[in-house]
């Protein structure tokens, strides 16, 4: 009966706090590897990547924060600031982060590992926060942490109390416009992430939608809310493909105007 309860209350919190898409992202105090900070106001009016980890000294979390680390760049051109947290102390984290530094010089040695990733750079250094959150307060508060997310049989790790991998993205006006969950045995995709970055950022200056495996570049769904006549106006263009009169496509707004990598693309992609 205690173990019930005990199950039921542990359920009952982590689904009284779980954050949800269109919530304001909870403020908190932290302590972090740049020492301690108050959430919003380190936040400022930046688009933020809030992401957990199970723990340091791990082998799919290394390879998942030396990654983040090379994307350092990309995050920085769409203003957007980066912050770890996991449930390890931060001396835990600055012991880790050398191991971090390093797994560039381990890809270099595995000859195999390092086609499967691209643009490795020679310096890939860890310059973005990792939260210390040794009682599980943030965690529990965002909904990072889950008590039956234990690992499986075929993953690495310990069976004690671990996040899981979540991902929240998080607009200018501390907004939570994504939520994403994985497995901990799974590590995550980063170039998806700036994706989708891509595509709230565009979403949010523009009436549009993107489509399936849209990437940066590719034609747009008009909104349904415009009027057909209004569209030339709207999005400066008279290139408008009609699938059905609910499904509209256009090239990217100012992709072909502003974009280098738009010298690499065509115009009309939809077609």
């Amino acid at each position: 009966m205690k173990k019930f309860l005990c199950t039921f209350l542990i359920f009952f919190i982590h689904n009284l706090h779980a954050v949800k898409i269109g919530d304001i992202a909870p403020n908190f105090k932290a302590s972090t590897t740049i020492g301690d900070l108050t959430f919003h106001e380190w936040a400022n009016e930046s688009w933020i990547v809030l992401f957990s980890h199970p723990g340091d000294f791990t082998p799919v979390c290394t390879t998942e924060l030396a990654s983040v680390a090379q994307l350092q760049p990309e995050f920085n051109k769409r203003k957007v600031k980066v912050i770890a947290l996991s449930g390890d102390s931060v001396k835990d984290h600055q012991e880790w982060i050398p191991h971090i530094n390093s797994f560039k010089d381990t890809l270099k040695r595995e000859g195999s590992l390092l086609s499967m990733i691209n643009n490795w750079k020679e310096d890939t250094d860890i310059n973005y926060p990792i939260i210390a959150d040794e009682d599980f307060s943030i965690s529990t508060l965002y909904g990072m942490y889950h008590p039956n997310a234990m690992p499986n049989s075929n993953s690495l790790g310990t069976l004690n109390r671990e996040n899981i991998r979540a991902v929240y993205i998080i607009d200018s006006n501390k907004i939570i416009q994504t939520i994403l969950i994985y497995p901990k045995n799974i590590g995550r995709n980063f170039k998806e992430i700036l994706r989708t970055i891509d595509a709230l950022q565009l979403s949010q200056k523009y009436k549009i939608s993107t489509p399936a495996n849209w990437k940066n570049g590719d034609p747009v769904i008009v909104s349904n809310d415009v009027p057909l006549e209004d569209i030339p106006e709207i999005y400066n263009t008279d290139d408008i493909n009609i699938y059905q009169d609910y499904l509209k496509f256009i090239d990217q707004p100012e992709f072909f105007n502003e974009s280098d990598e738009s010298k690499k693309r065509s115009k009309g992609g939809f077609k």
